[in-house]
């Protein structure tokens, strides 16, 4: 049986304490933004700067009126 590739044994220890994957599509200064964070915050990826940020997040003060603001500014 072949050894699962490195790649491969990270997502199951991931997997294994529930993270997971997704796939996000962002405005490039978004990404400029999470970038720069990720260098303030000396972590090492934009995820973990996401996760910071959801951390932070109170969910019960986020409004559809904030989603809208994203709606507008791609238009």
């Amino acid at each position: 049986m072949p050894k699962p590739s490195g790649n491969a044994e990270t997502r199951a220890r991931r997997r294994a304490v529930g993270m997971r994957s997704i796939e996000a599509v962002v405005h490039e200064d978004e990404i400029a933004a999470l970038d720069h964070l990720k260098a303030r915050l000396g972590v090492g990826s934009r995820s973990e700067v996401l996760r910071v940020l959801i951390a932070k997040a109170d969910p019960t003060t986020i409004t559809p009126a904030d989603a809208a603001v994203l709606h507008q500014s791609a238009a």
